[in-house]
């Protein structure tokens, strides 16, 4: 017997041109995967009771032959009539655990690419089911026209899960795909799930090189951080007559990081059911007056995560307008002095190491100028009096060479000045015994002898 639409065949592939971005489809069919393992979840102690493997293949060379392949070995798909059924309205929106809302997420396929085969099996069952579902099948004007064949008998790799096979990708499409960038994407999307234990998502090349998505490590950034488990909302309700209501909740977790002289491109987001939103920054509703000074400062980073306290929008960039969503941002603007503070003792910590760092480096130039300076000077002393030194001398042996006779230590030149060199050595007042010494004494000074009006 044929499954029927219960939509306009032309609202679906409306609905899946919003997703402009290839990652995103594919991040569709993992979520349904995380949310077919619920079953498995230990909320107390944050693990699966299974091994739980998500595997997101590509395999083929062109668009033409092409595919994209995820499966998982998760609960699989009880019922098949209602993956037609629901759409627009999907049983998952009344299970908090899970994700799904309106059941388009499984059509993002339609903005990628033609075909999508379903493979699924449950562990009551002793066999697999297979249905495959064309574009073309959307393009008609009336629901009655749009027929979807019964699921066929195939077979399963594990006891129970799902496999979703993409293919005949538009060209364009196809070469947007990058398993790094996606990678990248799901360990940002999914960062508080892929922290749950028992619990893991690969992803494999062409060539078969495998990349395993990891969860966002904090700690290995040095900071300062807020933290704090929201368990009761504050909002005033009312305009002329204003009321401030308090409202006790389940834990909204807030954590604010602010990393140490390092910017880490990572803005603080929102998260519901372990997924992100989006970049509190860039939520619209959220009009705080510090979203560049917290929320878009390139050294703070974290999260906020809601639980299923606030309903997304379908386009998953804000929350649905609710007395709640006025709580929860009402206490976040509240929270902001707090988290300027740490952001100011960071902010001081830096300053007086980069103080610390410039008065060192400035000590060593200083330092070494001062060497040079010491050299420069001893080679115009010696070069500007046109001094011999002569091997294995001491100042007794320094020569000088004038025009007219040879002047020996001690003797008057012929301009009746002491024509004598090496008075001064190793007592500081001159050129020292130690290499690198600042001369001394009073070269340079106005002579007070005859003596003292020629160094050497």
């Amino acid at each position: 017997m044929s499954i029927r639409l219960n939509i306009s065949p032309r609202i679906i592939p409306s609905v899946a041109s919003l997703y402009t971005d290839v990652n995103r489809i594919f991040m569709e069919y993992i979520d349904n995967s995380l949310d077919s393992a619920e079953t498995y979840y230990d909320r107390r102690l944050n693990i699966y009771s299974k091994s739980v493997e998500i595997k997101l293949k590509i395999r083929g060379d062109s668009y033409k032959d092409g595919k994209v392949i995820i499966s998982d070995n998760c609960t699989g798909i009880s019922n098949f009539t209602k993956v037609v059924e629901s759409v627009g309205n999907s049983d998952k929106k009344a299970q908090p655990w899970t994700n799904g809302q309106f059941g388009y997420g499984i059509y993002s396929f339609l903005a990628a690419c033609d075909t999508m085969q379903i493979i699924s099996k449950i562990r009551e069952e002793s066999h697999a089911l297979s249905m495959s579902i064309y574009k073309e099948q959307f393009d008609k004007d009336k629901q009655e026209e749009v027929l979807f064949p019964d699921p066929k008998i195939t077979n399963y790799d594990y006891d129970s899960g799902s496999t979703i096979i993409l293919s005949r990708f538009n060209k364009s499409t196809w070469h947007q795909i990058d398993i790094e960038n996606l990678k990248k994407e799901i360990e940002k999307h999914f960062e508080l799930l892929l922290k749950r234990g028992n619990l893991q998502i690969r992803l494999i090349d062409q060539e078969g090189k495998i990349y395993l998505c990891r969860p966002f490590n904090y700690e290995i950034f040095e900071g300062e951080y807020y933290e704090d488990d929201l368990k009761e909302l504050t909002y005033v309700k009312g305009r002329r007559f204003q009321e401030k209501i308090r409202t006790t909740i389940n834990p909204i977790k807030v954590f604010i990081k602010v990393i140490k002289g390092k910017v880490i491109n990572k803005n603080p987001v929102f998260i519901a059911k372990g997924r992100r939103i989006a970049e509190i920054k860039d939520v619209s509703s959220f009009r705080s007056k510090h979203k560049s000074d917290i929320w878009d400062h390139p050294n703070v980073t974290g999260y906020v995560d809601v639980s299923d306290f606030l309903e997304p929008t379908i386009a998953r960039n804000d929350f649905v307008n609710s007395d709640d969503k006025k709580a929860l941002f009402n206490t976040l603007y509240e929270l902001e002095p707090l988290i300027l503070d740490v952001i100011k003792d960071v902010n001081k910590s830096l300053d007086e190491r980069h103080y610390k760092e410039l008065e060192d480096q400035l000590n060593q130039v200083l330092s070494k100028l001062a060497r040079i300076d010491s050299m420069n000077y001893r080679t115009v002393l010696l070069t500007g009096n046109e001094v011999n030194l002569k091997k294995g001398g001491s100042g007794q042996s320094i020569q000088e060479n004038q025009e007219g006779g040879k002047d020996r230590v001690g003797e008057k030149n012929n301009h009746g000045k002491n024509g004598g060199a090496g008075e001064n050595e190793g007592k500081n007042k001159g050129i020292g015994d130690d290499s690198g010494n600042i001369p001394g004494g009073n070269v340079g000074d106005k002579a007070s002898s005859e003596e003292a009006t020629n160094p050497f």
